[in-house]
């Protein structure tokens, strides 16, 4: 063997640690893996082969299905003491008394001029020219009476809370099922559904009521009146409730929609008071002509009937379905009014809480000023 190859053989015995870490440690390319390490290749395992053992779930996933269950445990627990704090609410003694919580000026109970603290079943609260008072409604609500009112306590008890407005103001904010708290008047029962409303007489049980949010239904024993939110309808003391109409309605909207209750519907389809109603009418008066169409039925004879389509278009509205099945028109043009449902009291939950300014504050103010 020559020189030369007995050289390459030795160099290559010596640097066999570059290839397969077998000779001796060179400085120099240890001092490089050193530097390196970070940017090493770490092989992927391959897929599992079909059939081959399971491999255990990572940890990462095993945390997420602990997280999640945690979660519906929670929303859980939150549901049944969202259903337990709700029927402590709707929970009434029968004949307990309501608190009241604030009052300002001559507020009399039972004819005594003193601090009222509360009103008792079958108890009379009055104020003063210049008085208002406030009261817990049983756990459901609240109500405030205004200026030169008169109101009596008439049943409590769950499910079941009723006063009587003899005459003057009252505010009302209630979150409960319907039917659950009214108001009686001369000749008729202002029923909640779930909602706030301002109900004025005077000494003969004439006056009007405004709906603040929910529903409201007037029931005279002989018609019936569903009353929604930004509306209002004229109470009379015989009883006798008129078509509700937007509160932005024009004045001679609102006289000519008078015109027609007054005679309870028994004018010319075609007339001037139908014509003039139709002249003034927009979208947001459809409520008073739906109403109108239900209780008088032989308006829709007239032009009420294309003006009330064009209002609230709906494919059901033509001459012929009408004939055959008012009622499944008067339900689609019902659907289309752009007002929350009826039944659907819960969706008005701001009203479980206590009201402590705004809208309420502001006709306190007008009432004690009265």
């Amino acid at each position: 063997m020559s020189n030369g190859d007995k050289r390459m053989r030795d160099e290559g015995m010596d640097n066999d640690y570059l290839w397969d870490r077998s000779g001796p440690v060179d400085l120099e390319v240890a001092r490089l893996e050193r530097l390196l390490r970070g940017q090493s290749h770490v092989e992927v395992p391959r897929r599992a082969r079909v059939g081959a053992s399971p491999t255990p779930l990572p940890r990462m996933r095993r945390r997420g299905w602990r997280i999640a269950f945690a979660a519906a445990a929670m929303l859980a627990l939150c549901a049944l003491g969202a259903g337990a704090w709700f029927q402590q609410r709707l929970h009434w003694e029968a004949g307990a008394p309501w608190q009241v919580i604030a009052q300002q000026g001559d507020v009399r109970v039972d004819g005594r001029a003193q601090q009222a603290q509360a009103l008792a079943q079958d108890g009379t609260l009055e104020t003063g020219a210049n008085a208002t008072t406030r009261l817990r409604a049983a756990g459901i609500g609240e109500v405030a009476v205004g200026a030169g009112s008169r109101v009596r306590l008439v049943e409590t008890r769950t499910g079941f809370h009723r006063v009587q407005l003899e005459q003057g103001s009252l505010w009302a904010r209630v979150w409960a099922p319907p039917g659950q708290f009214g108001v009686g008047v001369a000749g008729a029962d202002v029923i909640d559904l779930g909602c706030e409303f301002l109900l004025k007489v005077d000494a003969d049980g004439n006056g009007d009521l405004s709906v603040l949010s929910g529903w409201v239904q007037v029931d005279n024993l002989r018609r019936e009146v569903l009353v929604p939110q930004g509306t209002r309808v004229r109470v009379n003391g015989d009883g006798a409730a008129g078509t509700p109409h937007a509160f932005s309605a024009s004045d001679a909207f609102v006289a000519a929609l008078e015109a027609i209750d007054a005679r309870n519907g028994a004018v010319d389809a075609n007339g001037e008071e139908v014509q003039r109603l139709i002249a003034e009418s927009r979208q947001q008066d459809a409520i008073s002509l739906l109403v109108l169409l239900r209780d008088y039925p032989q308006l829709a004879e007239g032009p009420m009937f294309e003006r009330l389509s064009m209002l609230l278009p709906t494919p059901l509205a033509t001459r012929d379905a009408w004939r055959s099945d008012r009622m499944a028109v008067l339900n689609a043009w019902w659907d289309a009014l752009p007002y929350p449902r009826v039944k659907r009291w819960w969706t008005q939950w701001p009203d479980a809480f206590s009201s402590r300014g705004g809208k309420m504050a502001h006709w306190l103010r007008t009432q004690g000023n009265g």
